[in-house]
C-alpha cells in the first residue's frame, strides 16, 4: 500500500469512526464507563507481556472479538486498527521463522523455514493481534474526548494528557495539508510515475513539516492570549446594573465589567515596533473608548496583525505605552492582559487548539481561576450565543470555517474580556456565512457592550460595521475618522491600496453635478434613502 492510499485510508477511517459513535453511544460497550475499558485494556496488555503464551493471546483475542461482535462496530472499522502494525508483524514473523530454531521445516534457496522459528513468530503476531483488537474494541466505543477523561482520573501527568490532545488535534489539519499539495502536485504531473511519485512526496513532508513548526509558534501565541501563562490569578466579575439594563436584553451575564466606565478600553501612547522583514510600526497613538466599533484597514504588510498583536499583549512594543481600562501593559503585566482583551486570529486553525468544542471554549474561563459551576455557565452562555450550542461535543477538526470562527469568538466572550480584536474575522467565508458572522459581532457590540477593534481588507465590511475606520499605512496611522471622511476620500484610500465600497463609487458618479454630491452614500440605508429623496422629487416635481 502506497503512503497516499495509507494516509487517505487513516482520514476517512477516522471521520467514519467518529459518525459510529455518535450513532452508536449509548449502545453496549459504548455505555460503560472509560474507566473501566481502560482498565481491562492495560490488563489484557500486561497479561500478554508478562505471560506472553499463544493460548493466552488466542483466549484474549476472543475475548476482544466478542466484544466487538456485539458493539455492532463495522469489520472496516475494525480492519483499520491493523493497518500500521500489518506490515510489521508480517516482518516479525518472517524474521523468527528463518533467523530461529533448530527443526528445519522446509527451505527455500538459501532460506530455511524453521519450526521453534514459526511458533516465536506466531505468538509474536498473536499478542500484536490481540492488543490491537482490544485497542480497537476500546477505542472506537469511546470517544477521544472521555479517554482524555479517563486518562485524568487515573492521574496521568497532564503534559502527557495535553501532548496526546494536541497530537490528535493537529494530525487530521496536517493530513489536510498534505492531501491539497498532493493535488496541487498532481495536477502539475508530480505523480505520473513512481520516481517523480517519490520525489514529490518528499517534498511535499518537507513543507508539511515546515508548516507544522511555523503554526505551532502562532498557537504558542493564541495560548499566550488565552492566560495559559498568567502570572497571577483574578476574578473578572459582572456588573450586575448592566445585566438586567433594558440595553442588553436576554444577555445571560456575559456582559463584562468596565471598573472605570470614563477610561479608555484602549490607550496607547508613542508605540514602535520592529518586524522581522525590516518594516517598523511607528509611533501608533490612538483611544477606544467604550462600546466603539473600529476597523482597522490597510494594505498587506502594514502592520495590523502586528498592532493587535500589541494590544493584546502577545507582543512588547520596543518604545511607547500600551493601556487596556488603565492597565500599563509591560513585559510582565502583558501575560495578564487577556483579562481585558482576547484576540480572534485569522486562521481558526491557530486558535483552536483543544480537541472538543467545549473543551475549546472552556480553555480561557479555566485560566481565570473561577470556580468550575462558574465556567460551565459562561461556556454554555457564549456557545449559545455563538449559535454553536449543538456543536458542543464535536471534535474541532470536523467544524466548518464558519463553524470554527464561532467557536473561536466563543472562547473569547467566555472569557468577558472588554475588548475583542478581529483579525480578517470573514476571511475565507462564503458571503453567507460572513453576513451571519457580522450580524453576532453587531449584536455583541449592541447588545452586550463589548468593544471591538476589527482588522479588514474588506471595505464595505468596515462600512457596514464600522462608525469609526483607522487607516494603517508604512507603520504609521495614516487616517483615523468617521466611515465617510475615509470611504470618500480617494487619494487617502489609493495611497493605502484600498478600493472605496461600490455604492461610494456608483453615487459619486450619480451625484457627480448635484447639489446633494457632499452627500455620498458609504451605507446601503445611506443610498436608499438617496434614492427614495430623488423617487420623490420625480414623482412630486412642484
Amino acid at each position: 500500500m502506497g503512503l497516499n492510499q495509507f494516509v487517505d485510508q487513516i482520514t476517512a477511517g477516522s471521520n467514519s469512526i467518529q459518525d459510529y459513535q455518535e450513532i452508536n453511544q449509548d449502545r453496549s460497550l459504548h455505555g460503560w464507563d472509560p474507566r473501566i475499558k481502560l482498565a481491562l485494556l492495560v490488563i489484557a496488555v500486561a497479561l500478554n507481556v508478562v505471560v506472553a503464551k499463544l493460548w493466552l493471546s488466542v483466549a484474549l483475542f476472543g475475548i476482544s472479538l466478542a466484544m466487538v461482535i456485539i458493539s455492532n462496530i463495522p469489520w472496516r472499522l475494525f480492519a483499520l486498527f491493523f493497518l500500521a502494525p500489518a506490515w510489521a508483524t508480517l516482518v516479525v514473523f518472517g524474521g523468527f521463522s528463518v533467523g530461529f530454531g533448530v527443526t528445519p521445516i522446509f527451505s527455500l534457496g538459501p532460506l530455511t523455514i524453521y519450526r521453534e522459528g514459526v511458533m516465536q513468530g506466531l505468538s509474536a503476531a498473536s499478542r500484536v493481534a490481540c492488543d490491537m483488537s482490544w485497542m480497537a474494541a476500546v477505542f472506537l466505543t469511546t470517544p477521544f474526548a472521555r479517554v482524555l477523561e479517563a486518562l485524568q482520573w487515573f492521574k496521568i501527568p497532564a503534559v502527557l494528557i495535553n501532548v496526546l490532545a494536541t497530537a490528535y488535534r493537529y494530525a487530521f489539519l496536517l493530513f489536510d495539508e498534505f492531501f491539497t499539495m498532493r493535488d496541487a502536485a498532481r495536477a502539475k504531473g508530480g505523480f505520473r510515475n513512481y520516481r517523480l511519485a517519490l520525489r514529490s512526496t518528499a517534498l511535499i513532508l518537507t513543507q508539511v513539516i515546515l508548516r507544522a513548526y511555523d503554526r505551532a509558534n502562532r498557537i504558542q501565541e493564541s495560548i499566550t492570549a488565552r492566560g495559559e501563562l498568567a502570572q497571577t490569578i483574578r476574578s473578572v466579575k459582572q456588573s450586575p446594573s448592566e445585566s438586567d439594563s433594558e440595553a442588553c436584553p436576554n444577555q445571560c451575564d456575559i456582559t463584562p465589567e468596565i471598573l472605570d466606565p470614563e477610561e479608555p478600553v484602549l490607550r496607547c501612547e508613542g508605540v514602535c515596533y520592529d518586524l522581522a522583514d525590516g518594516r517598523t510600526l511607528q509611533d501608533i497613538s490612538l483611544s477606544v473608548d467604550r462600546g466603539e466599533l473600529v476597523a482597522l484597514c490597510g494594505p498587506n504588510g502594514a502592520g495590523k496583525t502586528t498592532l493587535l498583536k500589541l494590544f493584546s499583549g502577545i507582543l512588547s512594543p520596543r518604545e511607547g505605552q500600551i493601556f487596556l481600562c488603565g492597565n500599563p501593559l509591560d513585559r510582565k503585566s502583558r501575560l495578564d492582559a487577556f483579562r481585558y482583551a482576547g484576540m480572534m486570529a485569522q486562521d481558526p486553525n491557530d486558535q483552536l487548539f483543544c480537541t472538543h468544542v467545549r473543551e475549546d471554549v472552556a480553555y480561557g474561563p479555566a485560566n481565570l481561576g473561577l470556580p468550575q459551576a462558574e465556567i460551565d455557565r459562561l461556556v454554555s452562555t457564549a456557545m449559545s450565543l455563538m449559535e454553536v450550542s449543538h456543536l458542543a461535543e464535536r471534535p474541532i477538526h470536523r467544524l466548518s470555517y464558519g463553524e470554527m470562527k464561532r467557536v473561536g469568538l466563543a472562547g473569547l466572550i467566555a472569557m468577558q474580556p472588554p475588548l475583542l480584536l478581529l483579525d480578517e474575522p470573514s476571511a475565507s467565508l462564503d458571503p453567507a456565512t460572513a453576513r451571519h458572522l457580522v450580524k453576532l459581532v453587531k449584536h455583541l457590540n449592541s447588545h452586550h457592550g463589548y468593544t471591538l477593534i476589527i482588522v479588514t481588507h474588506d471595505i464595505n465590511l468596515a462600512s457596514l460595521l464600522a462608525k469609526r475606520i483607522i487607516i494603517l499605512n508604512e507603520g504609521r496611522i495614516a487616517a483615523d475618522g468617521t466611515p465617510r471622511e475615509i470611504l470618500t476620500n480617494d487619494k487617502l484610500l489609493k495611497s493605502a491600496r484600498l478600493e472605496p465600497p461600490i455604492l461610494t463609487l456608483l453615487f459619486k458618479e450619480f451625484l457627480e453635478n448635484s447639489p446633494d454630491r457632499d452627500q455620498i452614500p458609504v451605507t446601503a440605508a445611506e443610498a436608499l434613502a438617496i434614492l427614495k429623496t430623488y423617487q420623490n422629487k420625480v414623482s412630486n416635481p412642484n
